[in-house]
């Protein structure tokens, strides 16, 4: 991995263009082959780097932990698990411009030890709820993936039943359509954000204030 000051200044000058109109794809070849990135590099500057237009849109839909008492919440499950799972195998992890903390995915896999991390995931979120009590509490997983219905029946027995709240917790073809349909969208995710009405990033909450690790910073 490059050291954190090259990576910071990759991230102004991608930055720098895509707020210019210049394609993604293009932009971040050009920075990438620049300062001679890594595929893993590549991936983690890009999701730092959303347009500034876009990343001022994001931020202005942010929610605070507090903010979920009460709503009805829905949960982009595999988002969440994800970027959770990074976090506690080691991975890189970016805060990005629109302050919403993300990872490699691509480079490193979804979930490189999900079975000995789950239950660990799964102790933090149950305390976060505890905490922060919704009044729904929706937890949706794209079914084609494998193991879906397992995993879904699992987050029931040990999330939702012991929060005893109403909520469910589905694996469907079309997740994205019920996680967008609460009130507060957990996620991280960039086309999701785009669409939600109000979000809350759970797992970079989960991974500053509970796991207490700090993200790499390449803006502010």
């Amino acid at each position: 991995m490059m050291t954190e000051d090259i990576l910071k200044e990759a991230a102004r000058d991608l930055a720098f263009l895509l707020d210019r109109g210049y394609p993604e794809k293009a932009a971040l070849k050009l920075v990438g082959d620049h300062f001679g990135l890594s595929r893993a590099e590549r991936e983690l500057l890009l999701r730092a780097t959303p347009p500034r237009e876009i990343a001022l849109r994001r931020r202005q839909k942010r929610v605070r932990a507090a903010e979920l008492s009460g709503k009805r919440v829905t949960m982009d499950g595999y988002n969440v698990l994800a970027t959770l799972s990074h976090a506690l195998s080691g991975c890189p992890l970016v805060l990005s411009r629109d302050g919403f903390v993300r990872d490699a995915e691509r480079a490193y896999g979804r979930f490189p030890h999900l079975e000995t991390q789950l239950p660990r995931m799964e102790t933090l979120i149950l305390r976060f709820f505890r905490r922060y009590p919704p009044a729904f509490l929706g937890i949706y997983l794209d079914a084609p993936v494998s193991g879906s219905g397992k995993l879904a029946e699992r987050l029931r027995q040990r999330i939702l039943r012991p929060l005893r709240i109403p909520g469910e917790v589905l694996a469907v073809k079309e997740a994205e359509r019920l996680v967008l349909s609460g009130e507060v969208v957990l996620t991280a995710d960039g086309a999701l954000l785009d669409r939600a009405r109000r979000v809350f990033d759970l797992a970079g909450h989960l991974i500053r204030y509970s796991l207490r690790m700090a993200p790499k910073r390449f803006f502010g």
